[in-house]
């Protein structure tokens, strides 16, 4: 069985990717396991090793808690090809975690900063009623309350270098995945994707492709979405991001990444 961590900043569509792979009949799907309260702190305790990371994909899969599991998982028969479980916090532990040689791989979707916190600008229980985004938008104060969290223009350019730093050191194993280009072309995207981690695209991730583009629903954390979110970052907050040249710059690394060949 493969195992694969899908990784990404916040508001970078990696719940809509995830459920993706929830919809392959081959793959069981893990949602944010060290975020919940039954895999706490897990590596806290028990290290990054190659027995402690085999350990918890063996707990993974007997998974009972309805956060991990999800409520939109289909039933399936047979024993799963592969393990995929998605992080949007703890992503200093890309590295090690492949150091080990117990995970095959991580699949990193990026999303541009811009539409990153715009979205995050608009969840609410992401980012609360009252707070300032002028203050927040950089450092996220209020947000990143511990080094976990990877919230603001600033986190999400340590993501990105940390990202394409584990690429560098693992080429055949860090796919990178841009989230415009998935919107724009899923199939095409999806099958790119699927090369690269030796999983055929099965009927039921096109399905759900297309009805998650069908249908629109205006809660900020549904995977539905027939529409973009409107711009409603405040012009001079939408500037200062868009002119950040750092943040230009690791986004044009990873799409150069991007466009290379899918490594198998």
């Amino acid at each position: 069985m493969r195992t694969l961590a899908l990784m990404g900043c916040p508001r970078s569509g990696t719940s809509w990717l995830g459920q993706v792979f929830n919809a392959h009949p081959r793959v069981a799907y893990r949602y944010q396991p060290l975020f919940s309260y039954e895999f706490k702190d897990w590596f806290g305790q028990h290290g990054v090793t190659a027995a402690s990371v085999r350990a918890f994909h063996t707990a993974l899969l007997g998974a009972h808690s309805d956060f991990v599991l999800q409520n939109l998982r289909p039933a399936k028969a047979g024993a799963p090809s592969h393990l995929v479980w998605k992080e949007v916090r703890y992503l200093h532990l890309m590295q090690p975690l492949l150091e080990t040689g117990e995970l095959d791989g991580v699949i990193w979707l990026y999303r541009a900063p811009l539409a990153v916190l715009n979205s995050w600008y608009q969840a609410p229980r992401e980012f609360r009623a009252g707070q300032d985004i002028r203050v927040e938008y950089l450092h996220a104060p209020n947000k990143n309350t511990n080094p976990s969290e990877y919230n603001g223009l600033a986190r999400w350019k340590t993501a990105m270098r940390l990202a394409l730093a584990a690429r560098t050191a693992y080429p055949g194993r860090v796919h990178l995945l841009r989230y415009e280009r998935l919107v724009a072309a899923p199939a095409e995207e999806l099958a790119r994707l699927a090369a690269a981690v030796d999983l055929p695209v099965d009927a039921a991730q096109l399905a759900f492709l297309t009805a998650s583009r069908s249908r629109h629903d205006d809660d900020a954390y549904s995977v539905f979405r027939a529409q973009q979110a409107a711009m409603l970052l405040p012009p001079d907050v939408a500037a200062a991001i868009t002119c950040d040249t750092e943040a230009a710059g690791l986004l044009d690394l990873a799409d150069a990444c991007r466009q290379e060949a899918p490594s198998t």
